[in-house]
Parts: structure tokens; C-alpha cells; sequence
């Protein structure tokens, strides 16, 4: 059975021969990863702990995005940004907003949007040819469509919810310049993969700790739409729709289903309404669920063998009868111990499932 089989299984209520294994780290520590295990490259990384999925973008061709001294950069929306570090940790800083401050819609005619131009469709085949047997995923960043994530970073996030209740006219044109971009990105990626990417990731925050950030009127109007368009190419070539979410989002569920969803990331369970046995109850036959192992107490404050034993209940509770993909409740970061890491996937290898036995 090969890693795109396993995770296919999976996702089809089935039980493969083993649980399905995604990962997700902050750059410093795949860095931090690679040197204490003697790699060069993250290929190589992804092997080693038998991932099943890889992602897939194609290249930028654009100006270059980050300064010299690699302590600013800005993004393809004009976005600005400063790098922060603090302690062992770095990241990058939205601090300049092109729209902050605007309400006029017709300010938004003379901006230089991004197009599909910064992009070369062509150097997709490679990657997907390389990766045929995994399961293929867009990637995080430009390739996982976005709708409030951008929009917050181009007005600025203190001022999102007061610009989309006060000024709609406004709001509703900015979101229909992202739903724009990302339309007509899609199109030119499924022109050059076609049916061999595996997953659409779509990518944006609906929630904190204590529950969900947006009402379903705003879900209605705004999200829902932009995810039928962002989908749209996609589901024409059979790939199936992978949503991230951060927070609290129980109480979207059903909107993430209705609108296609078949799998949810990255299911932090220290959330309002997030336990693992309450989801898999209840929406466990409906939906996969992809993440679940506590990366901030857990992975990050555990020692090995308190992994391990976290990774066996969790698996207990999620993975059977499928529908679970075993990977970090959000991105691993540079502080948290590699010994860790290597303890939860070595854990999940040994688990089996229940039907199989």
C-alpha cells in the first residue's frame, strides 16, 4: 500500500495499514529537525517519518518579496511585514496594511493587484510527477485559497470586523478582489495538474480557544461563496476539499460539510467544543479529521514516553472505523523538543487499528 492508498482509505471510512500521517512545522524547526537527524533536505525529513502527504505550488516568478537583510519583506497583496524573534522562536509580523483606513470602493480600482502571472503553472508537473505516490496537497501560502485571513492583513486585523459591519459595500468589493485572484489561480493550476492532485487545501482562521469568530449570516454572504469558486476547479478534477481551521469551530461543522468539506485540520483539542471523543461521536462518519496531538502542552512540555501514551488514547478514541489522520494541532514550533516529535510518529507506526485485529 503506498502513502496516497493509505490516505485515500482513510478518508473512505476504510482501515489501512496504518494510521495516515500528516506533518506541519514552522521552517525553523525543519531546520532544527533536518541538523539533528543529519539531512539536507526536507524530502528526506518526510521520508524518515513516513509522511503520506506532499505538497505541491508553483513557482514565483514575481520581484523579490524580502529584503536583503531578511528583516522585511512584503507579500503578492502588498502586505508588509517585519520578522520577530523571540527566544528560539521567529516569525514574520503583518505591519503594513495597503487598505487601512479605506472604505471607499472605488479606492480598489487603482490598486495593483496580484495576478496569475507571478506565477509558472509549468513547474507543477515535476512536483507532481516526483510525488505520484503520495497524497498531493496545495500547498500552505499561495496555494491554499484564503478569504478573511487576506482581507485582515490588507485592512488590518483591529479594524476587520468594524469595516465588514460599518462599511458592507466596502468589505464585500475587497472580498470579491481575493475571490478574484485566487478564481483564476486555480484555473491555471488544475490546467497543468488536472486530476492528479489529491487535495485543494483551503486555508483560514474561524476561530480562537472560546469558540467561533464569525455568525452564519457572515458565513452566508461572504465565506461560503468564496469557497464554492476557490472549490470549483478542484472538484472538476476530483480532488477533494481539505479545510484548515484553527480555534473553537465545532459549531461550523455543518457548514464545512455543507460546503464540501471532507477533511478538517488541525483540530486543536484544547478548544471550546474540540475534544476528540465529543467530534468523533458525533461527526466522526461525516467528516476525517486530520491533526488532534497536542503540539502546545503535550509535544511541547511532554517528555517521550508521556507522548507516546498520548498518541495510543488519542489514536483509541479517533482513528477507528477511519476517518482520522494522525499529525500536530498546529504547526510544531522551534521549542518544542525534536525526541518529542519522533516519539509520536514512532508511537502511531506501532498502533493498530481495532477492525484489523
Amino acid at each position: 500500500m503506498n502513502h496516497k492508498e493509505r490516505v485515500l482509505k482513510a478518508l473512505h471510512s476504510e482501515f489501512p495499514d496504518r494510521v495516515p500521517f500528516f506533518y506541519w512545522d514552522t521552517p525553523e524547526f525543519g531546520e532544527k529537525m533536518m541538523k539533528h537527524l543529519g539531512f539536507s533536505n526536507r524530502d528526506q525529513l518526510l521520508e524518515y517519518l513516513d509522511v503520506d502527504f506532499r505538497w505541491v505550488e508553483p513557482k514565483y516568478i514575481g520581484t523579490q518579496l524580502i529584503s536583503e537583510d531578511r528583516k522585511r519583506k512584503r507579500d503578492i497583496w502588498g502586505v508588509g511585514y517585519t520578522r520577530i524573534e523571540e527566544g528560539n522562536n521567529a516569525y514574520w509580523l503583518a505591519d503594513s496594511h495597503p487598505f487601512e483606513g479605506i472604505t471607499d470602493p472605488t479606492y480598489l480600482e487603482d490598486y495593483s493587484w496580484p495576478s496569475s502571472d507571478l506565477f509558472d503553472f509549468s513547474s507543477l508537473d515535476q512536483q507532481l510527477t516526483k510525488y505520484q505516490d503520495y497524497a498531493i496537497m496545495t500547498a500552505p501560502g499561495y496555494s491554499s485559497p484564503g478569504l478573511f485571513r487576506i482581507v485582515k492583513r490588507l485592512i488590518g486585523e483591529q479594524t476587520f470586523t468594524e469595516v465588514m459591519m460599518d462599511y458592507p459595500k466596502f468589505f464585500k468589493a475587497l472580498c470579491l478582489k481575493v475571490v478574484e485572484f485566487y478564481t483564476d489561480f486555480m484555473k491555471h493550476f488544475f490546467e497543468v495538474a488536472g486530476d492528479r492532485v489529491d487535495f485543494i487545501r483551503i486555508a483560514d482562521d474561524f476561530g480562537t480557544k472560546d469558540g467561533v469568530t464569525i455568525s452564519s449570516d457572515q458565513w452566508d454572504l461572504y465565506v461560503r461563496p468564496a469557497i464554492d469558486a476557490f472549490t470549483e476547479e478542484a472538484k472538476n478534477n476530483n480532488a477533494h476539499f481539505y479545510m484548515h481551521s484553527c480555534g473553537g469551530v465545532r459549531k461550523l461543522l455543518p457548514q464545512f460539510i455543507s460546503a464540501g468539506a471532507e477533511v478538517l485540520d488541525p483540530i486543536q483539542t484544547t478548544a471550546i467544543g474540540m475534544s476528540a471523543d465529543g467530534l468523533k461521536k458525533d461527526f466522526g462518519k461525516i467528516i476525517t479529521f486530520c491533526g488532534a496531538m497536542d503540539e502546545e502542552l503535550l509535544l511541547k512540555q511532554g517528555a517521550p514516553n508521556m507522548v507516546k501514551e498520548g498518541v495510543n488514547r488519542l489514536l483509541d478514541t479517533m482513528a477507528p472505523g477511519g476517518r482520522f489522520i494522525l499529525g500536530p494541532s498546529y504547526k510544531i514550533t522551534e521549542d518544542t523538543p525534536v525526541e518529542n516529535v519522533l516519539a509520536m510518529y514512532e508511537a502511531a507506526r506501532s498502533w493498530t487499528y481495532p477492525e484489523a485485529e
